[in-house]
């Protein structure tokens, strides 16, 4: 993996135990619950733990599902690269405090972003080879994730995810390239187990879209 991957991993990791340890965001939701439960359903048995774990699902999953979606634009001769560097620059430039104490919280809208440009990628290059190039549906998660994040905040990563998308508007490929992605993404479709969908194994959903859930509290 290059750089890129590797930073995302080890921030990745550091807040994955920092929460462990320290269970900031855990506690944050606890105390979020009464407005939080109204938007998004949680399982009656410890939803804040049940949604801690999906986000920590949600974070962890970009890195390779990244890679993997750019090993497909390789094959068909695409550059994925500048979308990789845009979301590598966004994980390895947290706010500003030491690195090891960037928790869950600060690397949610990083994750919202990478999950909302492989939606959008997806989407411009289904057409493409006929079937959307990654097998998951992660629209429940990154609605949810949305009520998190808050609408304002939501909509200006949407922008930056439709811009990047944009990049491969009207792609065409050549046969070579077209049957060396479809032989590449048949890999993928063997290893069904790294597509989960977060929020279905979880049980959580969402109710309205009316949340407005203020960042500040879960950092």
């Amino acid at each position: 993996m290059t750089d890129d991957y590797q930073i995302m991993h080890q921030c990745i990791d550091r807040a994955v135990t920092l929460e462990r340890h320290k269970g900031r965001f855990l506690r944050a939701l606890r105390k979020s619950l009464p407005r939080l439960h109204h938007n998004i359903q949680l399982p009656q048995n410890d939803g804040p733990l049940h949604l801690t774990c999906f986000v920590i699902r949600y974070i962890q999953a970009v890195p390779e599902w990244l890679h993997q979606i750019e090993s497909l634009c390789q094959a068909a001769g695409v550059d994925f690269e500048p979308v990789r560097e845009v979301i590598g620059h966004s994980f390895s430039q947290p706010p500003e405090r030491h690195p090891d104490q960037v928790g869950l919280a600060a690397l949610l809208d990083d994750a919202y972003l990478a999950h909302r440009v492989l939606e959008e990628v997806n989407e411009q290059l289904q057409p493409v080879c006929g079937v959307p190039l990654l097998p998951m549906d992660t629209m429940v998660a990154n609605l949810v994730v949305r009520e998190l994040l808050g609408e304002q905040f939501a909509c200006e990563l949407d922008e930056l995810c439709i811009q990047l998308g944009d990049r491969y508007r009207n792609q065409r490929l050549g046969p070579e390239s077209l049957v060396a992605l479809i032989l590449c993404r048949q890999q993928f479709n063997q290893t069904p187990g790294e597509w989960p969908d977060f929020a279905g194994e979880l049980q959580i959903g969402l109710r309205t879209p009316t949340l407005m859930l203020d960042t500040d509290t879960l950092h």
